[in-house]
């Protein structure tokens, strides 16, 4: 059994840190700001603004689904043409991008943190 010196406080979850969802519901809402865009032009801006790293079609359409469900976004088909969907920013997307805005920061530099370590326990 280990003396008390060895207990360790556990402060938060992986998982809790920051979501890949966050983080896209955080980049779709940024862009969105600017005014509508495709889904297409979405995923674009994430593969750009991620140095060439992006998502799978699924995922950011579950994600914009997910985004409309929830009534940040809306969403539109262009006319006739069932391969254009656009979306746009609500109100209550707004809200939702200021909150991740203020809580993203903490978690993303408490991930870097957890990641530089795990980076350290690699190379042992």
């Amino acid at each position: 059994m280990r003396n008390s010196e060895d207990k360790m406080v556990k402060t938060n979850s992986l998982g809790h840190i920051v979501k890949v969802q966050q983080v896209m519901d955080f980049m779709v809402l940024s862009e969105l700001r600017h005014g509508r865009r495709y889904g297409k032009q979405l995923d674009l801006m994430i593969t750009k603004s991620l140095g060439g790293v992006g998502v799978n079609d699924s995922y950011l359409a579950q994600r914009l689904k997910v985004l409309a469900e929830k009534g940040h976004v809306t969403s539109q088909w262009e006319s006739d043409n069932r391969f254009n969907r656009f979306y746009e920013i609500t109100d209550s997307g707004h809200e939702y991008f200021n909150q991740l805005k203020r809580d993203l920061p903490e978690r993303v530099a408490i991930a870097m943190k957890v990641y530089k370590r795990f980076e350290e326990f690699l190379s042992k």
